[in-house]
């Protein structure tokens, strides 16, 4: 007899185990799929309560966020439905013209020769924007609470200061960052 060869008797037993064992293999490689796509679905719908979530606007904005969040209900969230598309399309304008205002900026910067008149027209235009993005907001939110009874204008005071207090402009501690020497110190303008 020959070394390494296996009896054609025997064929069909090592089959069925060579069979068996990469359907396992298959299930298991499927169950490893599904297990990673729903856990990885889970973890992105997970927000902290009463913050507001900071990855794409629609769902930032979202009436689905906002309903689970502060608990409304058919009628406010019909009022909701009225206030809520107005602001999207205005926070999404000045997203848009700001970040085309950067990206000018930015080129004017690097630049042979940047023209400090062009840039001071892009800061300036930049910061009306940014005020104009503040008023948009503060107004959504007027809207907003007047659709809420007291426990949900809490929430709803909570989710917009947490985000209002954590904002950080450049420049907001002066020369030397939040360490620097200067602190604190507003700009001398």
């Amino acid at each position: 007899m020959r070394a390494g060869r296996i009896k054609p008797e025997n064929i069909h037993g090592w089959l069925v185990w060579i069979i068996v064992l990469l359907a396992l293999m298959n299930a298991a490689t499927i169950i490893t799929i599904i297990y990673n796509r729903s856990r990885s679905v889970k973890e992105k719908s997970v927000i902290a309560p009463g913050q507001i979530q900071f990855s794409p606007a629609s769902a930032r904005y979202g009436g689905g966020y906002f309903r689970d969040e502060l608990g409304l209900n058919e009628e406010q969230m019909e009022k909701f439905a009225e206030i809520n598309p107005l602001f999207r399309e205005q926070i999404r304008n000045i997203n848009n013209n700001l970040n085309l205002l950067r990206q000018r900026m930015f080129k004017e910067m690097s630049s042979v020769n940047p023209d400090p008149s062009k840039l001071d027209q892009y800061s300036d235009s930049i910061g009306i924007l940014h005020s104009d993005l503040k008023k948009v907001t503060y107004r959504y939110f007027l809207g907003l609470s007047k659709i809420c009874d007291a426990q949900q204008r809490n929430k709803l005071e909570k989710m917009f200061g947490d985000m209002f207090i954590s904002e950080r402009g450049m420049g907001q501690y002066g020369r030397g960052g939040q360490t620097g020497r200067y602190r604190g110190r507003p700009f001398n303008y």
